[in-house]
């Protein structure tokens, strides 16, 4: 498990650079490195905590142990930082709905915010929801850098195959982070 820092002491610095004349261009924004704590749905009504996610022995992603639960995957960027930030729940159980049940619903231009243990709130929006056959699941698109700041939160979906007793495709949100700012 990488051990990152609860803290940094750089803050959120937005600027714009001159480098020649008559060319200006936007300076990447530094943001604190702080473990994410809390995340919220407001269109959906979520609020739940974030636990951690690592491997499991045979190389797979972990997934929270509860329907009620979420979990960040330790082994990327924390939310707000350079890099796909993925954040995994469940849809449902035998017994019910689970905490992503409609995560599928999330429309383009939707938020959703990530509380940091430095109280930072960060603000994402939804650029898009997909659904991908788990056995054509595009790992470097859900989990790669692809030079933004950007979250996405996984659950499964599509098809229930009740022979194996699990969904046959994952839904992915695809969202962007659009401002940080200090919760009150």
């Amino acid at each position: 498990m990488n051990a990152l820092p609860t803290r940094d002491p750089n803050s959120l610095v937005l600027s714009t650079a001159r480098i020649g004349p008559g060319s200006v261009v936007s300076v990447v924004p530094k943001i604190r490195i702080s473990l994410p704590e809390w995340l919220t749905i407001p269109s959906l009504g979520i609020r739940v905590a974030i636990g951690r996610l690592g491997l499991e022995p045979n190389g797979q992603v972990m997934v929270p142990t509860s329907v009620s639960v979420v979990g960040w995957y330790v082994h990327g960027p924390p939310p707000g930082q350079l890099g796909s930030a993925v954040i995994l729940g469940h849809v449902d159980a035998y017994l019910g709905p689970g905490i992503f049940f409609r995560l599928k619903d999330l429309k383009a231009g939707q938020i959703i915010e990530v509380t940091a243990a430095d109280a930072l709130t960060l603000h994402f929006r939804v650029a898009r929801v997909m659904q991908f056959a788990k056995s054509h699941f595009p790992d470097q698109l859900v989990y790669g850098s692809h030079g933004q700041r950007s979250l996405q939160l996984v659950t499964c979906g599509g098809t229930f195959n009740h022979a194996t007793g699990s969904y046959e495709s994952n839904i992915v949100v695809f969202s962007t982070l659009i401002s940080p700012r200090a919760s009150l």
